[in-house]
């Protein structure tokens, strides 16, 4: 397993211009790490819809990277979600799912039926073109430049142990942060 920080911090390590749409326990580690908070939409109020938010950052900035930093429990709650990203087909996105291992992010509570869902294979049925699995921290550093590089969508797990103390949730506000990628976007940054 991957310490979620660490996790955070290789793929801000090799995201270079891409967007970020991160949510959940997933946006709290990345606003430690994130050096391009300019770059970053945090969805704080909507946690459920990150991967749509992706999809639609990725289809109206076709050569840019996006990245959505997910999480199992949240993916869960929109599965549909594969479907429609698997269909559009952006060649741009990369979807990473935090598996928390641990169930740290819902208080040590296991999700009921979480342990029986294969998002993988579920991304491949509804059309990714590239599905990956990482619990080693060597193995998704060496891994993530080429899984970044190559064309999507991609789906990338990665399974995750949490801090028992989480960090608190950006003090920016979704619609700031939105005004500020915004902004950043029609500054050509």
């Amino acid at each position: 397993m991957i310490p979620s920080l660490e996790a955070a911090k290789a793929i801000n390590f090799h995201r270079k211009e891409a967007l970020v749409v991160s949510t959940s326990s997933a946006l709290r580690d990345w606003n430690q790490v994130s050096e391009r908070r300019e770059l970053d939409v945090d969805l704080t109020d909507c946690m459920d819809r990150a991967p749509g938010v992706g999809l639609g950052l990725s289809l109206a900035q076709p050569d840019r990277k996006v990245l959505v930093l997910d999480c199992d429990a949240t993916l869960r709650t929109d599965l549909a979600v594969f479907a429609t990203i698997g269909e559009s087909k952006p060649e741009n996105l990369v979807h990473f799912v935090f598996e928390d291992i641990a169930s740290l992010s819902t208080d040590g509570l296991p999700v009921k039926g979480l342990d029986n869902v294969d998002f993988q294979m579920m991304a491949r049925g509804a059309g990714y073109a590239n599905t990956y699995r990482f619990n080693d921290i060597e193995e998704l550093l060496l891994g993530l430049e080429s899984v970044i590089e190559q064309p999507g969508p991609t789906l990338v797990m990665v399974e995750v142990v949490r801090d028992q103390e989480q960090a608190p949730f950006p003090e920016r506000g979704m619609a700031e942060g939105w005004a500020v990628v915004r902004e950043s976007l029609l500054d050509g940054k």
